[in-house]
């Protein structure tokens, strides 16, 4: 618990830090931010060998800010997000023969970049190809994990001026360009393993109504991995994590969903 406290202040902090820092770059046309939360249901799936080897779900929140910056005639949008839940775990060991019921903690941060260009096509509608890279991190305790993942978003964004409402709405693929995994086994005598999780395409999507300094919007994103290369290991070990199967350890291929509510403020 001290170490999971630790790593909670410690995000916390430098996600305060960068908040505080985000400002108008120079050279910017305008420039607005806006502050948002996020509540929602999340799931996690693991499957090996075609069957499920483990299911995590339960209700996942967010507190983030987002910087958006015109540069005629692109638009830079950047976005710190701090995340994470406590979730319900219906699972292995890692042999996969023990099957496991209990919980699990996510925490994590995320960082976007993206670049778009804003298109107006008459009658008060706008649309907007984009292309951003983006970092995230997260700790999964039950399974003793840390995640790193890098990847591409690309797709197409519009909006319709409707009165004093603006209503919008934005999708397309995320895909990942590399993710490492780091497994903790050291509680249970043995070393730690390291996973590199196969890369493969997912979505996002997002649509929502702008009123005066608010938004509300109804969020979607997938995210999916192969099953990653196989690393020896020495021992069986009698905890959770990457599965272990004939002396090797690996990822299992994984897929998460999340399905959110977001509020923000824009100022």
């Amino acid at each position: 618990m001290a170490k999971i406290e630790k790593i909670v202040t410690s995000m916390a902090a430098a996600f305060a830090i960068s908040i505080a820092v985000l400002g108008t770059p120079a050279g910017a046309v305008a420039g607005e931010t806006s502050v948002y939360i996020k509540s929602g249901w999340y799931n996690w799936r693991e499957t090996l060998n075609g069957s499920s080897f483990v299911k995590e779900s339960g209700l996942m929140h967010g507190v983030g800010a987002v910087r958006k910056d015109t540069f005629e005639p692109v638009t830079l949008r950047e976005n710190l997000e701090l995340w994470g839940g406590n979730l319900d775990y219906d699972g292995h060991d890692i042999t996969g023969t023990v099957p496991l019921k209990s919980d699990t903690s996510y925490l994590g941060t995320r960082e976007e970049v993206a670049l778009s260009l804003p298109v107006a096509v008459g009658g008060g509608v706008t649309v907007e190809p984009f292309a951003g890279l983006g970092h995230k991190f997260w700790i999964r305790t039950r399974s003793s994990e840390d995640w790193n993942t890098f990847y591409s978003k690309v797709g197409l964004g519009g909006e319709v001026v409707a009165r004093d409402l603006r209503i919008f709405a934005k999708g397309g693929a995320l895909i990942p360009i590399y993710t490492r995994t780091h497994v903790t086994l050291s509680d249970a005598g043995y070393q730690d393993v390291v996973t590199e999780p196969r890369s493969q395409p997912s979505a996002f999507v997002e649509g929502g109504v702008k009123a005066g300094s608010f938004v509300l919007s109804v969020e979607y994103e997938g995210m999916n991995f192969g099953e990653s290369s196989r690393v020896p290991t020495h021992s069986l070990a009698s905890g959770q994590g990457a599965a272990i199967v004939n002396g090797f350890a690996f990822q299992p291929k994984s897929h998460s969903d999340f399905v959110s509510f977001k509020l923000a403020y824009q100022f």
